[in-house]
Parts: C-alpha cells; structure tokens; sequence
C-alpha cells in the first residue's frame, strides 16, 4: 500500500506544479492559476505529518519553479557560468521558501477544528508573497497575480488593491473548487447539490471583477488625458559583448537611431535609451569629450534623452565609504558605482539622475554586501554587472515641453518594475507616467523576457500610468493607464518606435493606500496563530 500511496501523492505534488507554470506567461492561460492549489489541498489532507508536508510540497513548488523560471541560467554559449549556477541554485532552494505557508496551513488544519484552515489561507499565501517581496533576498517574480495579464477585464480592480488583490482572487476560487471536489469524493455524486454549489460559487468569483473590467475599458477613451509623444530605442546589442565596444561607437549608434526616429517623428519629445545603454561612466572627466559631443547633439536634435549609464559617486575620506564600495588599488580611493540613469534636456546643462535601488540578488549586488564584503569578489560577474551600490531615493524627473508645460514623470529599472508598492512610491510623488528600461537579452528568447513585459501591465494599472518599455533586445513598448498594448516590438529586433503617451496626475486608491489588504492578511494571521496555538494547549490539558 506504500508504493501506491506514495505516488498518488508525488502525482498531486507534480499535478500543483504543472497548473502553476501553465498559468504563467508567455502562456495565455492564466485559469490554470484558479486550480494549481487543488492537488496540494487534497496532498495535505493525506500526508501524516510535517515532514512529508515538506517532502512533497517541495516537489510541487520545485516543478514550478523549474517550468516557470528555467529561463534565468541564459543557457547560451555566451552565459557566464554564475548566472548558469545561479539558476540551478534559485530552482533548487527557492521551492524550500513556499513550505511556510502550506506548513502553517497545515498546523491550523491540525488545531482548529472546521473550515477555518480553509478560510484563512487566502490570507496567508497573500501575506507570504508579499514578505518574499521584501529584504535583499527578495524575488516576488512568481506572485499569483502575475498570470492574469492577458485578461484586461479581469485586473482592472487592482487599481484599488494592487496585484495581491488578484492573488487572494485565484486562492480563494482554489479553495472553492477543492470543495467541490471534496463534495463529489465523499457524495459519489458528479452533480451533488452542495458541489455545485461551491463550484458556481468558485466561477461567480473569478469572473466577478470582469464586470467592473468591462465598465472601465467601455469607458476608457472618454476620459481626457494630455498627451505627449515618446520615442523607443531598442539597438539589439548582444549584452554579452556590448561591454567591449568603445564609447564613440555606442554614441554613434544610438544617435544615428535617435536621428532616424526624430526624423520620421518630429513631434517626439522624448527618446528613451535601454538600460547600461551607455556603458561607460561617461559623467567622469577623462570621458568629457565623448560626454560633450553626446550633449551637442542632444541640443541639436532639441529632443531630451533618457538613458541608462553606470554611474559613480567618490568618497574623499576613505573612511566613510561602505565596505561593499570599490577600492581604486593605486590610491586607496574608494568609490559607489550605481546602475543609474539619467536625463539630458536640450540647452540645459543640468543632469537628473536616478540610481537604482532595488538590485537583482547575487546577479547585481551581494544581499547584505557591507555585512559580507568579503564574498563580492568571488561571487563577481565578469561582464561589469555585478558589485552596484544600492540608490538613496526615488526621482521625479522634470522637463519643460515644446508647449511650455511641464511634464513629470519617474523611470525604473529593470527588475524594480516588479515591485508593485516600490513603483506606487514614484507615482504618488507625482509622476505622469513611467518609464522602465531594461535589458533582457541575458535570457534569451525565452519565457522571462514575456513575462517581464506582461508585468509592467499590472504597474499600468494599478496607477493608472502610462507606461513606456524600453529594452536592449527586446521587448520594447507602450502600455496605456489601463493596461492596454498600443505598440511593441519583437524580441531580437533591431528598431526605434514612437508613440503618444497620455499623461495622468489623478492617484488611484492603490497609489495613495498601498497593500491594504497585505496587513489584513497580516492581522488574519495573527489572529489564526494565536488561535491556534491556543487549541493546541487546551487539546493538550484534555488529554
């Protein structure tokens, strides 16, 4: 009876982890989302103690991972090895992470008698996302919520409660359908009135926010908002390699694209680069040439340009340097390098600049470099990626238009698009719209740089910005405020692309509250622990 048992479990473990990454983009089937939890419920009603728990949620969460996140090792014959390392290690130890909350699923089950399990696993799985959102160690790459861009009906609510909003939606339809399930197991009848019950019920829930979708995109282009015309530069630069060109070079490309765009695009007032566009810290003195030529012809095409560039910051006492900044060996000078981006209005010799803060673990920065310094240089990258201090403070940038208004507006980079509270944060000091430039052609033509794109739709709407996409390789795009794609390119394609972009200063609910329902969670949590803590101790007296 082991043999079977056993693999009946490993086939509900395999069957969670399947309906998961089948939910995720470039895949357009985000209901697998609604079922991916059903065989883990039905595996924890099974398993006899934690330790199994553990064995066979493990496997569940490590197929996920595996579908879902095989793409980050690059796997080409270009990819440095401790990208390769680091995705084997993220598939392997990030599946551990997921055991907390089916753990503690499980350890009220056990002590709270009924349906309050049940009840309050919505919460729970909703305030463990959010948590892997947090601390250097974060990757929130996998929230539930993530699997339902290609519905734009669906995720418009989200304005008023953010992305976890649509993962409480998915795992509270799971837990409905479990029911149903259930119902039909233990009746021996399909159509059971109680099953059919819970699984219309599941259905009316998940369809329910499509209602208010549908409401808001009918009305969507009534509303009146300024607009302003961008343009995209996506060079296709093989990210391995564009390290080693010269800066005359880069300048000369992207200024010949930039050239080319305008001249197809007069109205265009703005020209997004990719991020590390130029790879140089070209802002240096010994760089003051290639600078001064970039910014002459800024002035010439009279068009302002957001790029990105590696950025640094000296430190004239040694002392007061952290101890994951840079030692210049020759003269004991130490300095920050940021991945940074910056801002170059025409006839204006002012430079505003944005240095990113949240970076990549391990890919980009250390976790914790300044307590554990000594392990930046054997975990270093050898494309001159790694090692970035972490940036101080959000950026508005400002730039006066041909029409003599102003426009405001904030950029992030790359991988900090994926976090929903950090980007509000920029929105709610004023920005109009968003830019995010990134470079995903370390991956390839794979699933990430899709699913990378996808996301910026839930940024979109959640603030109702605008949101424009600029990437090395790919994909680059526009986003209107209400998710919608008006223009993208392909991936591995060498283009620049314009588009008007409308403008919005109105704040969403989400913008000015946050994750509410992340401290409701927080409290249902608390509120369960303590419960059940105490259910333990008074079944423990009776005995």
């Amino acid at each position: 009876m082991k043999k079977p048992d056993s693999f009946a479990k490993f086939l509900l473990s395999f069957a969670s982890g399947v309906l998961l990454s089948l939910s995720f983009p470039p895949l357009k089937t985000g209901f697998f989302a609604t079922a991916g939890f059903v065989p883990l419920l039905f595996l924890i009603d099974r398993v006899k103690n934690y330790r199994e728990l553990f064995r066979y949620s493990y496997i569940a969460f490590f197929f996920f991972n595996l579908f879902t996140l095989y793409w980050v090792g690059g796997w080409s014959k270009e990819a440095d090895p401790f990208l390769m390392v680091g995705c084997v290690l993220l598939i392997l130890v990030h599946p551990v992470l997921f055991f907390l909350p089916m753990w503690f699923y499980m350890f009220v089950k056990k002590n709270v008698s009924g349906k309050f399990h049940l009840l309050i696993f919505p919460f729970v799985f909703v305030l463990f996302e959010y948590f892997r959102s947090t601390t250097e160690l974060a990757f929130p790459w996998l929230t539930l919520g993530n699997t339902q861009t290609y519905y734009l009906a669906k995720i418009q609510f989200i304005e008023f409660t953010g992305v976890y909003g649509l993962s409480f939606l998915i795992l509270v339809v799971n837990v409905l359908f479990y029911l149903s399930l259930k119902k039909i197991f233990e009746e021996k009848k399909i159509f059971s009135q109680r099953s059919l019950k819970y699984f219309a019920l599941g259905v009316l829930i998940y369809i329910l926010p499509d209602f208010y979708g549908f409401y808001v995109l009918k009305n969507a282009d009534e509303k009146f908002f300024k607009q302003m015309k961008i343009g995209l530069i996506q060079p296709d630069i093989n990210p391995w390699l564009k390290w080693e060109g010269t800066l005359s070079d880069q300048i000369n490309l992207y200024m010949g694209m930039t050239k080319k765009l305008v001249a197809e695009n007069p109205d265009v007032e703005l020209v997004v680069y990719p991020e590390t566009a130029i790879t140089y810290y070209f802002l240096l003195s010994p760089y003051r040439y290639y600078f001064n030529w970039f910014k002459s012809e800024v002035d010439s095409l009279n068009v302002a340009i957001l790029t990105g560039f590696p950025d640094a910051k000296f430190y004239d006492d040694p002392s007061q340097a952290p101890p994951s900044s840079h030692l210049i060996k020759e003269t004991g000078q130490r300095y920050d390098a940021f991945n940074a981006m910056g801002l170059f209005l025409p006839k204006n010799d002012k430079i505003q600049k944005y240095a990113k803060i949240i970076l990549v673990p391990f890919g980009e920065r250390l976790p914790y470099a300044d307590t554990f310094h000594f392990l930046i240089e054997p975990l270093q990258w050898g494309v001159g990626i790694s090692s970035w201090a972490k940036g101080k403070d959000t950026t508005i940038f400002e730039m006066k238009r041909k029409n003599g208004d102003v426009v405001k507006f904030s950029g992030v980079v790359c991988y900090e698009s994926i976090y929903p509270s950090f980007v509000r944060q920029f929105v709610k000091k004023g920005a109009e719209f968003l830019a995010v430039i990134t470079n995903d052609s370390w991956y390839g033509n794979t699933s990430g740089p899709y699913q990378h794109f996808q996301y910026s739709i839930l940024r979109a709407v959640e603030n109702r910005r605008s949101i424009v996409r600029c990437a090395n390789g790919g994909i680059s795009g526009f986003i209107d405020p209400y998710g919608r794609v008006q223009k993208k390119t392909k991936f591995h394609e060498k283009t620049q692309i314009a588009d008007v972009v409308k403008l919005n200063s109105e704040k969403t609910f989400y913008t000015m509250y946050g994750d509410l329902l992340v401290y409701i969670s927080f409290l249902v949590f608390v509120f369960a622990f303590v419960l059940a803590v105490y259910k333990k101790f008074q079944n423990k007296r009776d005995l």
